[in-house]
């Protein structure tokens, strides 16, 4: 039995405060705080503050999130 480890993780986090025009400030539910982020070929977005958003997360690294649209 092989056990494969996936590449990325979709989850949900809170927005808590935005950082730049693409990059948001943002806790996971068991509150680890992570950077989320939408890709720059896309269009501009607003969120929230409180707003909870859907991210795929690399397994590699769990401070950054990139934001599903």
């Amino acid at each position: 039995m092989t056990l494969e480890i996936p590449e990325t993780v979709d989850a949900h986090v809170i927005i808590q405060a935005q950082h730049s025009y693409r990059t948001w400030h943002a806790a996971l539910p068991n509150g680890k705080r992570v950077i989320a982020f939408i890709n720059e070929e896309g269009p501009p977005i607003t969120l929230e503050v409180g707003a909870k958003v859907r991210v795929c997360l690399t397994v590699s690294d769990f401070s950054r999130a990139l934001i599903v649209v």
